[in-house]
């Protein structure tokens, strides 16, 4: 049977750690979603244009310990812009909110609604 030396479990604990904290970064806005707009009233997208659906998330069963509500919250929001961002759209209609235990989901649809 082998023995773990205190500095082989050192080096360990400090890798695990190390690793833990880029797990738990949240989701950062892109340079380019800052003029992307969030609704959830149907009436504000009459007459824009459909692009696509949309899943933002955010959180992890290992990292709801460690990230607030808000910051997961948050975080969902900006995968939902970052997502309409790539496909080319300026506003998204958030549907519905899915609340889990350990992460934000929300649905959402992508729009363009640029002055005609």
């Amino acid at each position: 049977m082998k023995i773990v030396t205190i500095k082989q479990a050192l080096i360990l604990l400090t890798s695990l750690l190390l690793a833990s904290c880029t797990l738990l970064d949240t989701q950062q806005l892109h340079d380019n979603t800052g003029k992307i707009n969030v609704i959830s009233n149907y009436e504000q997208i009459r007459g824009c244009h459909y692009i696509s659906e949309l899943v933002g998330s955010e959180g992890h069963w290992y990292s709801f310990f460690f990230i607030s509500n808000t910051e997961l919250t948050l975080a969902s929001i900006n995968d939902l812009k970052n997502q309409a961002s790539n496909v080319g759209a300026n506003t998204v209609y958030v549907e519905e909110h899915m609340g889990f235990g350990t992460s934000v989901t929300f649905l959402g649809q992508a729009y363009d609604c640029s002055a005609p």
